[in-house]
């Protein structure tokens, strides 16, 4: 990738849109861009934070383990996407693990060189607050749907949210891969194996949605919409 394609990249990420020439052409000097195998752990719960990444190409799980050894994934990073950010920036270790689940082409920005760019560019200021701003309203929903939401509406709410990451638009009919185990996505819901499988279960019985290994097709999006909102009790 020259460094043109790498700029183009790069202003796909919030956190780099709206930048001037001066401030990509700035960006760019510090950029570091690496290629990670499948499996590979790019950083652990406790080193040093140094720095943070933008993932170009891959899939990146972050996620923490418990004292009995047990995975929770806390996010799956997708293309174009940021991440460690915060945890860069407050000078202390990354809390979470993040390994690949795929083969990556990743970008690192040093801290200390991200630092002295904010303090020369505005527009990079305000994208990062809004980064963080974007990240706390997410950490907030989680904990919402964890403390108030049903098993099943978190569900509902999940495969939404990776239908639009994935498509765009949802409409009936549309279909998304689940990125994990389906262990890992109990987890991450906040439930174990057996419920998250009798949710599936009922969610095909009222044809709400269709399952196949791996793939999720949502056959009645309106459904799945009221589902996720707690409008629809099934």
């Amino acid at each position: 990738m020259d460094k043109d394609q790498l700029i183009e990249e790069l202003k796909k990420a919030d956190l780099f849109s709206r930048l001037e020439a001066d401030d990509l052409a700035a960006l760019l000097g510090i950029a570091r861009m690496r290629q990670i195998d499948d499996g590979e752990i790019l950083f652990a719960a406790g080193d040093r934070a140094t720095g943070f990444y933008v993932l170009l190409q891959g899939k990146i799980k972050l996620y923490k383990v418990s004292a009995d050894g047990k995975e929770y994934i806390l996010r799956v990073v997708r293309n174009r996407q940021t991440f460690a950010e915060a945890a860069a920036f407050s000078g202390l270790t990354y809390p979470v693990f993040a390994e690949c689940m795929s083969p990556c082409q990743i970008v690192y920005f040093d801290a200390k060189d991200f630092r002295t760019l904010i303090q020369r560019s505005p527009q990079l200021a305000l994208n990062m607050i809004a980064t963080m701003a974007s990240l706390l309203q997410s950490l907030n929903q989680k904990i919402e749907d964890l403390s108030l939401r049903e098993v099943t509406a978190r569900l509902c709410r999940h495969l939404l949210t990776r239908a639009r990451d994935e498509h765009g638009e949802v409409t009936d009919g549309v279909s998304v891969q689940l990125e994990t185990t389906k262990s890992a996505l109990a987890a991450r819901l906040g439930t174990i194996s057996e419920t998250l499988s009798r949710t599936f279960k009922k969610l095909q019985q009222h044809g709400v949605v269709a399952v196949d290994r791996d793939q999720v097709t949502l056959l009645d999006c309106d459904q799945v919409q009221q589902v996720a909102d707690g409008d629809l009790k099934l």
